[in-house]
């Protein structure tokens, strides 16, 4: 089955996949925002001035600022405002970015044997015993569980080999991991004891099996 997608969080109003650019972006209107006071300022520093125009224009600039106070107050608030905006978009991407890191360094684990099929259940406990026949009768047992998923799907022919052939693989995406498996069962079944079996071949074979019961969503 393939992994869910997680749901994609818009976290500010400039959204943008890598939250650097959100900070890149803000660090540029701060850096023009400098550049236009330091332009400003820079009228009021040129050398060529005559002191008393200098003055008059200080003057000038000082009886401006106290009639429009107020609106520096408000602009100084607006920007602060932004400021504080962009560190709150900042962190709470980060926070994302580490919550989704920590979800791949440390994925969830596995259900418990309460959520688990049953038969699944018994297979996989087969598989990690250290007697031989164990193994066997977990693919055997799979075999099974994989005989009822073909029965269902009332495809004609009497063995699993017949009904397999009469498969559409469009309905049936991991057929090729099914005859792998049944194979191996039948080499299992006729051949017994001389058939070798060793643990990390079982669990291969179970995995193509756990494939195709993903798929029907048996597990």
């Amino acid at each position: 089955m393939p992994p869910k997608k997680e749901p994609e969080v818009k976290v500010s109003f400039f959204a943008h996949p890598d939250p650097f650019v959100e900070i890149i972006f803000i660090i540029f209107s701060i850096l023009v925002a400098i550049y236009l006071i330091n332009g400003i300022i820079s009228l009021f520093t040129v050398e060529s001035l005559s002191s008393v125009w200098l003055t008059n224009i200080m003057w000038r600039v000082i009886d401006f600022f106290i009639l429009y106070f107020w609106i520096f107050q408000i602009l100084s608030m607006v920007i602060s405002a932004t400021c504080i905006l962009g560190i709150v978009v900042f962190l709470r991407k980060l926070w994302f970015m580490r919550a989704n890191a920590h979800k791949l360094l440390y994925p969830q684990a596995l259900p418990t044997t309460m959520d688990v099929n049953p038969e699944w259940q018994r297979i996989l406990d087969h598989i990690e015993s250290t007697n031989e026949n164990d193994w066997r009768q977990a693919i055997m047992e799979a075999d099974i569980m994989l005989s009822g998923i073909l029965d269902k799907m009332n495809l004609p022919g009497e063995t699993i080999g017949d009904k397999l052939k009469a498969v559409d693989r469009s309905d049936f995406r991991t057929i090729q991991n099914a005859w792998e498996a049944h194979k191996i069962r039948n080499q299992v079944a006729h051949e017994g004891a001389g058939f070798i079996l060793i643990q990390r071949e079982v669990r291969r074979v179970i995995g193509l099996y756990r494939s195709i019961f993903e798929e029907f969503k048996l597990i």
